[in-house]
């Protein structure tokens, strides 16, 4: 959600038709040492900058491989299980959760973008715990590589995206003054940074151009054909109603809300003819599905269900949302309040250039203040985000208390899903502003903007374990044990859960959506060629597998969303940094601009 560094993050766009050599004895594949055809590259940022050098330094490249499998070997299987006799295509998929990954994933399965090639027609449903959408839930995102990603979905919901958004201009960074001086240094802080964001990608993508035309490359980078920079600001629910919109406006598709999973199960035993049954709260039975995706967030069942094999049952709180166990998440130490200001008329004239990002750094403490586009023809909002140390621990530890001092110290509720009912109570706002002064975060913008607020949260940052034994797929067996072919497998929050200190939570889903999907529509058409669905072809049988390409994704999306989810807890930890910590983080600031 904000911070001051680029991640850089690599997979390889293959072309249409790139080929792929089979590993004899196990199935898997593993790509050939040729590669080629177009590749995709887009800068992945962060919701804030420290730095020109980090804002441009590191290039994050979004690549996705596009795979083709039509020169293969055979594999001398030596397994005695017994498996479906061919590979069937997914044909039916079962999202569950209708956040930006869910949505997003079912925008990727569906659009005929790409879908070449294939004559399956995949049929989608979506469930959601929640009763309906709430535009209202959560703060403002930044889009970058999400947003490119987007554009490979569907250049027509990009284009909606984007005009629901407010272009992302500058980035300006104060801090408080380090020692006497006038009235105006002291009231609005020293400016340490000042970046032009929209020539800043320009120059980029410019040097970049010419080192590409040098060596063949055709690279694109976060400037589009048409000269557009891919840097927009967007509040999470209206990225969330355009996409579920355009779903039902596009492909008819109803989000099914209310539909709370409780299990997963193979039925009936019949290996070709069955699937997979999502069994729901309210006792309903949904299926049978090829294959059911998991985007159900940081609380994932889904994600449960892959790591032990089952859905136990949970507790839930009056509201209905269930009680987060901590056993796979630390608690940081670090609190989050950020504050949504409803679109004013002022606001509107101050955003018609674009949106600007204002970071404060104080001693202990970290604010970022932007507005949001709230929709086409809509006023903006305005944000405003605090960053401090809870005072009962130091980082992950909780601080050792006085002597004779009783009672539980809670930890900060995660509120993982956002929404209006997890706002805490307008009394906090005056602990906030505390804070604000007790940190000396200069100006007044960030104090206006919270005691004006509509929308007030406070949240505590857990850093969520990126290594399990299943990783992200598991396939669901019937009771005799056998391997069916039906797998679950995760995307977004559900598969890498992260600190939001690099914005990329939202971007990452999309990106997601897009490889997931990507790998899908491949495998399809890989199942179609070997049927002869695709006709005049030459190719050479192959003992397809899903569970490799499923593999192949987790391998592709696994490693740049751990580097992003162990940058963003460091990066929280130095945006909070006091004393000669604070200094340190401001002298590099200074440095490398």
């Amino acid at each position: 959600m904000f911070g001051a560094d680029d991640i850089e993050k690599e997979a390889k766009l293959e072309g249409d038709e790139a080929n792929l050599l089979y590993k004899g004895g196990h199935g898997g594949y593993s790509p050939a040492a040729k590669t080629g055809g177009k590749r995709l590259q887009t800068i992945t940022s962060s919701n804030g900058f420290s730095t020109p050098k980090q804002f441009l330094g590191l290039r994050a490249v979004f690549r996705i491989e596009k795979i083709s499998i039509l020169q293969t070997a055979l594999s001398a299987s030596g397994s005695s299980t017994l498996v479906a006799e061919s590979p069937q295509p997914v044909q039916k998929v079962a999202i569950i959760g209708a956040g930006i990954a869910g949505l997003g994933l079912a925008h990727a399965l569906l659009a005929p973008e790409i879908t070449t090639n294939t004559k399956t027609n995949i049929k989608v449903d979506i469930f959601d715990s929640r009763l309906e959408l709430d535009e209202n839930a959560g703060s403002g995102i930044q889009l970058t590589g999400g947003l490119v990603a987007l554009n490979e979905i569907s250049p027509s919901l990009y284009r909606k995206v984007a005009d629901a958004s407010l272009p992302l201009e500058h980035v300006v960074s104060r801090c408080r003054p380090w020692f006497g001086t006038n009235r105006n240094d002291a009231e609005h802080g020293w400016k340490v940074l000042e970046l032009d964001i929209q020539k800043a990608i320009r120059d980029d993508a410019a040097v970049r151009s010419q080192s590409e035309t040098k060596d063949g490359n055709n690279e694109h980078t976060l400037v589009t054909d048409e000269r557009e920079v891919v840097a927009y600001t967007i509040l999470r629910g209206t990225l969330q109603r355009i996409l579920h919109e355009e779903l039902l406006r596009e492909y008819g598709i109803q989000v099914q809300f209310g539909r709370r999973l409780r299990g997963l199960s193979f039925s009936p035993e019949d290996i070709t003819q069955g699937g997979i049954m999502c069994q729901f709260k309210d006792g309903t039975v949904s299926g049978p599905y090829d294959l059911v995706i998991g985007c159900d967030g940081i609380q994932s069942v889904v994600k449960q269900y892959i790591d032990t094999g089952e859905i136990k049952s949970v507790d839930e709180g009056k509201d209905g949302r269930y009680s987060k166990s901590r056993s796979s998440a630390i608690y940081s130490g670090i609190r989050i309040t950020f504050a949504i200001q409803a679109g004013e008329a002022e606001e509107a004239s101050m955003s018609a250039s674009g949106a600007r990002f204002t970071q404060f750094f104080g001693n202990g403490a970290y604010a970022l203040t932007s507005s949001y586009g709230a929709g086409r023809e809509k006023l903006p909002a305005r944000g405003a985000f605090l960053i401090y140390s809870d005072p009962n621990y130091c980082g992950p530890f909780e601080r050792k208390r006085d002597f004779g001092a009783t009672g539980f110290v809670a930890k900060a509720s995660e509120n993982v899903d956002w929404t209006q009912d997890n706002r805490v109570p307008r009394e906090h706002i005056s602990d906030c502003l505390a804070i604000l002064q007790s940190a000396s975060i200069p100006g007044s913008t960030v104090a206006k903007i919270v005691q004006s607020s509509s929308r007030f949260f406070d949240l505590g940052v857990y850093f969520h374990n990126p290594f399990s034994w299943n990783g992200w797929s598991r396939e669901i067996p019937n009771n005799l044990q056998t391997h069916t072919g039906k797998f679950a497998v995760l995307a977004g929050d559900a598969a890498h859960a992260m600190p939001p200190f690099l914005g990329q939570g939202a971007n990452q889903a999309l990106q997601d959506a897009f490889v997931l999907a990507s790998q899908i529509h491949r495998y399809n058409n890989e199942v179609q060629l070997r049927a002869g669905m695709i006709q005049n072809i030459d190719i050479t049988p192959a003992d397809l597998n899903l569970k490799d390409v499923l593999k192949e994704y987790e391998h592709m999306r696994w490693l740049p969303t751990t580097l992003i989810t162990a940058k963003a807890a460091f990066l929280g930890y130095l945006e909070i940094g006091s004393g000669w910590a604070g200094y340190f983080r401001l002298v590099a600031m200074c440095h490398d601009s």
